[in-house]
Order: structure tokens, then C-alpha cells, then sequence
């Protein structure tokens, strides 16, 4: 079904290109399982709106992340991607909640600002910045900014810093896994 009432405002909306980060954890240790492996750094995200030839006041976006463990391919929707398992498989896979996201930036535009995250299922989302609010135009320095701007003229709003943190516990099988988070960014309709 189409929406032809929908208006776009925002000419140019992207997320700067970044390379693919991959990230290989190695529990080891006693104090690794409990205490768990914290990146910090582990990606950053790069926005960039432009508005329209003309300046429209409501030209805003939302940007959230969501996860992905593959389950075309059989994973439970709870659970991390098994690649290959170490070991008789005694207990369960790591399940999603043992990955935990915070989002950081200089002018704490994210409302999960510094707050670790965590998702549950397969598809879960987190919004960085909220979808439908009303604009907060750029150079403000506060929550949700979602106006027209970029990284490149306000780089403290426009810039996310991603961190991760997973404490998987002795209660899942050793082996290798794999799990995606995927960031979108998108204008408002």
C-alpha cells in the first residue's frame, strides 16, 4: 500500500560510508566470563542531512539500530548465529541480551546517551534518535537533534560513537558465534 500523501523535506540523508568493523571476543579467563570484554570505539556513525534547495522547517530524521543473527539460516530468534560449536554443547548458545550497545557524542544527542542498551530478539531495534518528534534544528546541543546538518559543520551532534560490551557468564557452549548490528537512518515522513 502506498502512502501518497507523503512529502519529502530533507533533500540528501546518509549515513557517512564506514568500513565494516568486525570485532573477534575471546573468552579466556575466569575474569573474562564474569566481568565480560567492554570496546569502546567499536564504530562510529556519521550523519549527514541536507535540506532542500528551499529551507523546509520540517525536514528531519530518526536513527536507530537494530540486530541481526541470521535466522534464515536456523538461529533461534533469541539467541547468537552458531559459525561452530567447541565442545560437546552441553548448555545453551549465548543469547542476544548478553550484548549490550551504548551510543556516545560530545553534545549527548541521544536521549541513551552513555546508557548501555541491550536487545532480546532477533529484529529488535534501539532508537538513537527518536522517530516523529518535532525538529530540534542543529547547533542546539541538546537531546534528539534531528534537523538539517552534518558531522562535517556540527560534528558534536551529527557524530555517534558506538560502544559494546558482552558479559556471556559459564551458562553457554564454547565455540564461535556471530551477531549484526545494523544502523538506519531515515527522514521523517
Amino acid at each position: 500500500m502506498f502512502n501518497l500523501s507523503a512529502q519529502i523535506h530533507c533533500g540528501h540523508v546518509e549515513i557517512d560510508e564506514n568500513t565494516t568493523v568486525s570485532q573477534i571476543l575471546t573468552f579466556d579467563t575466569f575474569s573474562k566470563y564474569n566481568g565480560g570484554i567492554s570496546l569502546n570505539g567499536v564504530a562510529r556513525v556519521r550523519v549527514r542531512v541536507e535540506d532542500l534547495a528551499v529551507v523546509d522547517p520540517l525536514c528531519s530524521w530518526s536513527l536507530i539500530m537494530t540486530v541481526n543473527n541470521n535466522p534464515g539460516g536456523g538461529t533461534a530468534g533469541t539467541e547468537w548465529e552458531e559459525l561452530a560449536q567447541d565442545g560437546g554443547g552441553l548448555g545453551a548458545n549465548p543469547t542476544i541480551g548478553i550484548l549490550q550497545v551504548r551510543v556516545r557524542n560530545s553534545c549527548t544527542t541521544s536521549p541513551m546517551d552513555g546508557v548501555y542498551q541491550t536487545f532480546t530478539n532477533n529484529g529488535d531495534l534501539i532508537n538513537i534518535i527518536e522517530p516523529m518528534l518535532a525538529v530540534t534544528p542543529s547547533g542546539s546541543c541538546v537531546d534528539n537533534v534531528n534537523g538539517p546538518g552534518s558531522y562535517l559543520t556540527n560534528y558534536d551532534e551529527f557524530n555517534f560513537d558506538i560502544d559494546i560490551r558482552v558479559v556471556p557468564s559459564f551458562s553457554f557452549n564454547p565455540g564461535l558465534y556471530q551477531l549484526n548490528v545494523n544502523f538506519h537512518l531515515e527522514e521523517n515522513p
